[in-house]
């Protein structure tokens, strides 16, 4: 009796054992995907933007495979699982938790969108102990804590600081005199911190004084009195933070009123296709601020990725903005994490990432995350719509000259107050 009771026991311990081996077995077998967890705003009022980031990621992923995987791990495939957080914050957290619930085998997250959607899902990546990577501005996001948390794109007072020090440098070399800014804003978290960034640089630039400061509702219906009280306040440049379908309001407003002042656009919808498609030639010339730009210098220095807005264009017919372009970036970012520290588990992943020190296609050189997740390294970049050879407008990074790809080129209105 005893001796059926020692086999019967080491039959089933040798069975549990072949299952722990064959559960490990199939968790590093190279034909196993490794999967990364993206939430982005696919429908509502964002969807737009969204459409963009899947892109991205989508090609990312296309890429880094079509090269041979995650070499580190055998060769391992990437997988990229898309969330819907509806463009809306509670739905973001709702997100977070099915995404975390259905794919436990996540190494790392991206997302959202907007920094007022990121804020809510945090807490669920830092209680799983799953790295979240974004490109959103608001320093609200290093400033929780969270060691799972990393911001790879520039912060919001880099961000309107791009603007700002882009009036410098035109009142520097056309001798432009423009003293007087128009600060207007969409009533959300990102308007809400790019507006007060903005207020807190310009103290520090006494040949500059906010002569008009006015936010308003998101889809919003009629901006006449946005634009009417620009023209009163006598504002000679305009800093707007608005989405696809505000911005396009705001520009054919300012037609309408015959008003031309220079704009300088905080990123969002003032960097979209159909932004220009609406538009026409009323883009010509327009600047914009950016966290990511799909020509800056930075990209050139990763040989597979020198050409990628060309190749972009070319999947999804139609140019490569900025969304793309950081949702692209996160993507590499956790493969070279992958690549180096040959581990899918999140928490080593995690600490590879913070130890990362590589070009990407964030401007401003190699990454270099502080304790807090934000990427030190990070700027701003200033892109123009230019009408290329082709006939279709693209913006392109004029600014800094540490990542301009074209030069700045002079508008027909600033010819005349330069004339003038």
């Amino acid at each position: 009796m005893k001796v059926r009771k020692i086999v019967t026991l080491f039959l089933v311990v040798t069975l549990l054992t072949s299952v722990v081996f064959l559960g490990c077995s199939k968790k590093t077998s190279s034909g196993e995907t490794i999967k990364i967890g993206m939430i982005f705003p696919l429908s509502g009022g964002s969807a737009d933007q969204g459409v963009f980031n899947r892109y991205g990621g989508e090609l990312a992923v296309e890429k880094i495979n079509a090269a041979g995987g995650i070499k580190a791990l055998g060769g391992r495939k990437l997988e990229v699982v898309f969330y819907d957080n509806k463009s809306s914050s509670d739905e973001s957290r709702a997100a977070a938790e099915r995404l975390l619930a259905e794919h436990p085998d996540i190494v790392a997250a991206s997302g959202a969108g907007s920094s007022g959607w990121v804020l809510p899902l945090l807490p669920t990546f830092e209680k799983a102990q799953v790295s979240f990577l974004s490109a959103q501005t608001s320093e609200t996001l290093t400033s929780q804590g969270y060691k799972y948390v990393f911001i790879f794109g520039c912060q919001a007072t880099q961000f309107s600081g791009g603007q700002i020090e882009m009036i410098k440098w035109l009142n520097e070399t056309y001798k432009l005199g423009i003293s007087k800014v128009g600060l207007i804003y969409e009533d959300t978290e990102v308007g809400s911190v790019n507006s007060q960034a903005t207020r807190n640089l310009i103290k520090g630039a006494p040949e500059l004084t906010i002569a008009y400061d006015m936010k308003f509702q998101p889809n919003a219906s009629d901006l006449s009195s946005i634009v009417l009280g620009l023209m009163n306040a006598g504002c000679e440049v305009v800093f707007p933070t608005a989405y696809t379908q505000d911005a396009k309001l705001f520009y054919n407003t300012m037609k309408q009123y015959n008003y031309a002042p220079i704009v300088i656009g905080a990123g969002a919808g003032f960097l979209y296709p159909a932004f220009s498609q609406d538009l026409g030639d009323l883009v010509d010339g327009l600047l914009s601020t950016a966290t990511h730009s799909n020509d800056i210098k930075s990209i050139g220095k990763i040989p597979q990725f020198a050409k990628i807005g060309d190749e972009y264009e070319a999947k999804f017919k139609e140019f490569m903005p900025e969304q793309a372009v950081s949702a692209f970036n996160a993507v590499y970012i956790i493969s070279q994490a992958l690549e180096k520290c040959a581990s899918t588990d999140p928490k080593v992943v995690a600490e590879t990432i913070r130890g990362l020190q590589i070009d990407s296609l964030a401007p401003g050189g190699p990454l270099n995350f502080k304790e807090n997740g934000w990427n030190q390294s990070a700027v701003s970049v200033m892109v123009q719509w230019m009408k290329d050879k082709d006939g279709i407008y693209r913006p392109h990074t004029v600014f800094p000259a540490s990542e301009a790809a074209v030069e700045f080129q002079l508008s027909d209105m600033l010819k005349a107050k330069i004339k003038n």
